[in-house]
């Protein structure tokens, strides 16, 4: 049976800042939830122990907070350290060549929740990366498990129903009965973690509780319950994860190659001062020795171009420079995209250039902590339909037109 790992990518990078001291280099930039990103995946090179990989992320929007505005608005502002190094992890992702999956209006636990679905059906074995316990009613033993990667562990039912004391397959029922502080989900007040798993496990659902409201606990609990119980079943619809967020996904586009990821990285790790990650770079392949290490023909490398990398992030900036355009002008296109299936990807931005000198990014639908200003997908849109009426070459055409024409780019 084949295994698909899905990364709860904020989860994970939130978890690895706040596990590892905080590192930094000699200019005090931090590195520590940096470090904890390579390890993971160094790990991944070393085990090998799964076929298909991808990280999910939250889209922009949430629809969530049509059905309660105040959901997560008591979640305070992260640290400076840790929006710094974000930004850096989210480019590394891209970078290495891992697909990451995000849609508009949905959480990234959607996403994973979708994925897994989709997993399950094709007879997948599912691994989920992340200590959440939003995800825990994900939980299918035999086919579905999380994993701890910080404490390099395997949440199972049985570990679900030590810590909580409720099965997987009762734990949207039980959270909309506990709340969630940290997401500002109601619950019903008064009733703890005990008391709803008590609950829970004699009527496993919100309706069989109200339907023997009589008998349903001690006098306290019941008036709790009846006083809580429209917040209780929005609770329900808050924390229950949608699992139709894909209709369907090409899986096998989010194969785990047998390769050194890192590699790529060796001169990001070089400027971060990240000596342990520059090693874990150099590993040639997962069966051979550590001391096996890529040959260094860095110094006999011939002079690479360079060029003045312009980020385009306004309307007015990306308009100046295609209206400055002349109308023979060769333009070199690509597209930055969530996934390599055009059914289901989203552009999170594009970039063009018309010469060696210079090269454009346009930012569109980056949606991680820290992003910066960003044009909007129409005025992106709009743009990318001028760029067009030029010769385009790229090196990828076919997925970047065909995403494109997605998107309601007309054929040219």
């Amino acid at each position: 049976m084949k295994t698909i790992t899905i990364i709860d990518t904020f989860g994970f990078f939130f978890r690895a800042y706040y596990a590892l001291p905080p590192l930094r280099n000699s200019e005090g930039f931090p590195t520590g939830l940096l470090t904890g990103f390579v390890n993971f995946v160094d790990s991944l090179r070393k085990e090998h122990n799964t076929d298909y990989l991808l990280f999910a992320l939250d889209g922009p929007g949430n629809f969530r907070n049509a059905l309660y505005p105040e959901y997560k608005a008591n979640r305070e502002s992260p640290p400076d350290d840790l929006k710094q190094q974000l930004s850096v992890a989210i480019d590394w992702i891209t970078e290495m060549g891992f697909p990451n999956l995000s849609r508009e209006n949905y959480e990234a636990d959607d996403v994973i929740a979708t994925v897994a679905r989709l997993g399950r059906e094709q007879g997948m074995q599912v691994r989920i990366v992340s200590h959440d316990k939003d995800l825990y009613q994900l939980i299918d033993d035999g086919q579905v498990v999380l994993y701890d990667a910080i404490k390099k562990k395997v949440i199972d039912a049985q570990g679900c129903l030590e810590k909580f004391g409720v099965h997987p397959r009762d734990f949207v029922d039980f959270q909309a009965i506990v709340g969630d502080s940290a997401d500002n989900v109601p619950g019903v007040k008064g009733i703890g973690v005990k008391g709803a798993a008590t609950l829970i496990n004699k009527y496993h659902t919100l309706e069989a509780i109200y339907e023997d409201i009589e008998n349903a606990g001690t006098p306290r609990i019941q008036k709790l319950l009846l006083e809580s119980k429209e917040q209780a079943f929005l609770s329900r619809e808050l924390v229950r994860l949608r699992q139709d967020v894909f209709k369907d996904l090409d899986l096998e586009s989010y194969v785990f190659e047998e390769k050194n990821y890192l590699a790529c990285l060796i001169d990001e790790f070089e400027k971060l001062e990240m000596k342990q990650a520059i090693k874990k770079a150099q590993i040639k392949s997962p069966d051979e020795i550590p001391d096996c290490v890529i040959e260094e023909i860095r110094e006999k490398k011939e002079p690479v171009l360079s060029f003045e990398a312009i980020t385009l992030d306004t309307k007015e900036k990306l308009d100046a420079v295609i209206d400055a355009l002349e109308p023979d002008t060769v333009v070199a296109f690509d597209t930055e995209t969530t996934g390599l299936d055009t059914r289901s990807a989203q552009m999170v931005g594009f970039s063009f250039c018309t010469g060696i000198d210079k090269a454009y990014y346009v930012p569109v639908a980056h949606s991680y902590l820290g992003a910066g200003d960003q044009v909007g997908s129409e005025d992106a849109l709009a743009g990318i339909e001028k760029l067009m009426t030029h010769q385009v070459v790229g090196q990828n055409l076919k997925f970047d037109l065909g995403l494109l024409y997605s998107h309601g780019i007309p054929e040219q």
